[in-house]
């Protein structure tokens, strides 16, 4: 979060958890203002709900985040053709 608000624009960091992910240790928390928010969190829900979500904050930097690898890995989230 810290890396991400030092950069100029808003972001989308879509969330991608392992297959043995601890439930309780969550990454995604968003402001009550979701829209408003300088980075909006989001579970990976697969490709075409993902795609929903990029067309909705297309006016975003959108991001993965592998929260899982050790330590968490962000990287920029794998554009397709249709942005």
């Amino acid at each position: 979060m810290h890396q991400l608000l030092g950069l100029p624009g808003r972001d989308l960091v879509i969330v991608q958890y392992g297959p043995k992910h601890d439930v309780d240790s969550e990454w995604v928390y968003n402001d009550p203002d979701i829209d408003g928010a300088e980075i909006v969190w989001a579970r990976d829900m697969g490709a075409e709900k993902n795609e929903e979500l990029l067309k909705y904050f297309r006016d975003r930097r959108t991001w993965l985040l592998h929260a899982d690898d050790s330590p968490a890995r962000l990287t920029p989230y794998p554009q397709s053709d249709q942005q």
